[in-house]
């Protein structure tokens, strides 16, 4: 049996994060991912200045927002092409000195993956289960393997089996709406560059960012719809596009053009699921980190930089306090309810956007109009600006 210092089931964003940050506290660390490899494409996502500070501390900013593109200001507009509201980031963004970014999920991996380097990362190892013994953890893997750990940290998303054994009763909840993503490359900017759309319509919502270039000059777009939908809905094979447009048929340009030209491999459909607050995130020399503690509603974007928020205070409490365990159970009553409070504003922002009575989005499209710009930064300063890694 092998022995390792900190063991990571899951090699997703949080999961490598945490990697980075073990090894630079000076911990030796293993990540095990189920997956086979890394898939080349896949969603976009949006890295504010409270993720983007982590990868300063990191030593990673720079590499991390040159893979993606950053947006200074947020428009929010109607279907048909109205104009809701507007949030200059830029300002919040020179107040914090970190910009925000987006970017392909793929590029952040693979900047992730040269940090840590080869011989950290194991493919293929699906995690079975643990066992504690004395001060330490066994791990057992799907093919027989089997590693021991100083401490284990449960990475391994929505559908975690760190989390089934721990809290075997938590399950994850149906949010209700159903996410088509897509990512394509045009030869027109297509929405101001710097830009970032938001788009409400009878019961959907719709987004438009940049997140680079693409080749031979391209700019690279990701988009998203999501829609209330029951649970488990699939499209017929070959019909997320046309799935899509059934949606957005009328929507202001580039919204139907932007997913006429995506790949119909390129648009990935995933109901949207979310946890409850945990009644704990560990137990011994366990815990959880990100997605398996606290999965979210997508309508903050902050589900991955939660999970990097995770990783640096993980990280820097393992580095300060030679008990695993203290330092396990006082990094879970730090994020707990800072995660919980993030997870609760996402829901909340969720229960007004996907509205079809008329009626009721009238009222939310005056209130959007008539409300200061200056009360949305203030609110997105409390979320981005928090200073997650004071003592």
């Amino acid at each position: 049996m092998q022995s390792r210092g900190v063991v990571i089931i899951g090699g997703g964003i949080g999961g490598l994060c945490a990697a980075i940050a073990l090894r630079q506290a000076g911990l030796e660390v293993a990540v095990y991912e189920r997956a086979e490899a890394y898939r080349p494409l896949g969603a976009g996502l949006s890295l504010w200045p409270n993720a983007m500070r982590a990868f300063e501390a990191l030593g990673l900013a720079r590499e991390v927002a040159g893979a993606g593109a950053s947006w200074r200001e947020t428009v929010m507009h109607r279907w048909d092409g109205k104009v809701l509201s507007r949030m200059a980031v830029d300002e919040l963004c020179r107040e914090l000195g970190q910009p925000t970014v987006g970017l392909l999920r793929a590029e952040l991996q693979q900047v992730l993956l040269r940090a840590l380097g080869p011989g950290v990362v194991h493919l293929g190892a699906a995690c079975t289960g643990f066992l504690v013994e004395g001060e330490g953890v066994r791990v057992t893997f799907a093919d027989g393997q089997q590693v021991r750990g100083d401490c284990l940290i449960g990475a391994d998303g929505l559908h975690s089996v760190v989390r089934q054994r721990l809290l075997p009763e938590v399950r994850p909840r149906y949010g209700g709406r159903t996410s088509w993503r897509g990512v394509v490359n045009v030869a027109s900017e297509v929405i101001p560059e710097g830009s970032q759309f938001e788009l409400y319509g009878p019961g959907a919502r719709f987004g438009i960012t940049h997140i680079g270039r693409g080749p031979e000059g391209t700019w690279r777009m990701y988009w998203f719809l999501l829609v209330p939908a029951p649970q488990g809905g699939q499209d017929v094979e070959g019909g997320h596009r046309e799935a899509v447009l059934s949606h957005v048929r009328g929507w202001m340009e580039p919204v139907e053009s932007l997913v006429r030209a995506t790949p119909e491999s390129d648009i990935l459909r995933t109901d949207i699921h979310y946890l409850e607050p945990l009644p704990s995130w560990g137990e011994g020399p366990v815990t959880l980190l990100g997605d398996s503690a606290h999965a979210m509603v997508t309508d903050m974007g902050q589900g991955a930089c939660q999970a990097i928020e995770d990783a640096l205070v993980l990280a820097k409490l393992l580095r300060e306090d030679a008990n695993r365990v203290r330092a396990l159970r006082t990094y879970e009553a730090r994020r707990r309810p800072r995660t919980a409070h993030i997870a609760e504003l996402s829901l909340r922002a969720g229960s007004i956007r996907y509205l079809r009575n008329p009626v009721a989005r009238w009222g939310r499209d005056l209130l959007m109009q008539a409300l200061p710009s200056s009360v949305a930064l203030n609110q997105l300063r409390r979320v981005v600006g928090y200073d997650f890694l004071a003592s």
